[in-house]
C-alpha cells in the first residue's frame, strides 16, 4: 500500500457484515470510510464487525466516528464491534479517554460471536 490509501472490503457472514480495513484512517481517507460505513451501520438491526487487523493508523476524528457508530448500534438494538486493533491504536484510545466510546474485541472471531448473539 502506497501513500494514504485505505482498502475497505465488505463481506457477509451469516447475516453479519464483516468490514476489513487496511491502511490509515486519517484526514485523507475519512470521508470515504465514513460514506461506506454509514451505509452499513445505519440499517435497521445492523450487525457490523470492523476488522482492524491491518489498520495502520486512526486519527482522533476517526476514533470519534467509531464511538458514534457504537452509540448508534446501542440505541437501535444493532451491533457494532471493532476487532483486532493494534496495540498502538488501543493505547491512543486509552490516552484520549475514549475507552467508553469504543468497545474493542481482541479478535475477529470474538466480535463475530458477540454479533451472532444479538
Amino acid at each position: 500500500m502506497k501513500g494514504n490509501t485505505l482498502d475497505i472490503r465488505i463481506e457477509e457472514r451469516d447475516g453479519i457484515q464483516l468490514i476489513q480495513v487496511a491502511g490509515p484512517l486519517d484526514s485523507e481517507t475519512f470521508e470515504r470510510f465514513k460514506n461506506q460505513l454509514d451505509a452499513c451501520v445505519n440499517r435497521p438491526r445492523a450487525r457490523v464487525v470492523l476488522d482492524c487487523a491491518s489498520m495502520t493508523y486512526v486519527n482522533s476524528r476517526g476514533l470519534t466516528l467509531l464511538g458514534r457508530y457504537h452509540r448508534i448500534a446501542s440505541q437501535s438494538l444493532s451491533f457494532f464491534g471493532v476487532a483486532a486493533l493494534n496495540p498502538r491504536i488501543l493505547k491512543a484510545i486509552d490516552l484520549l479517554g475514549m475507552g467508553g466510546l469504543v468497545k474493542p474485541y481482541s479478535s475477529i472471531d470474538e466480535a463475530l460471536r458477540a454479533a451472532g448473539e444479538l
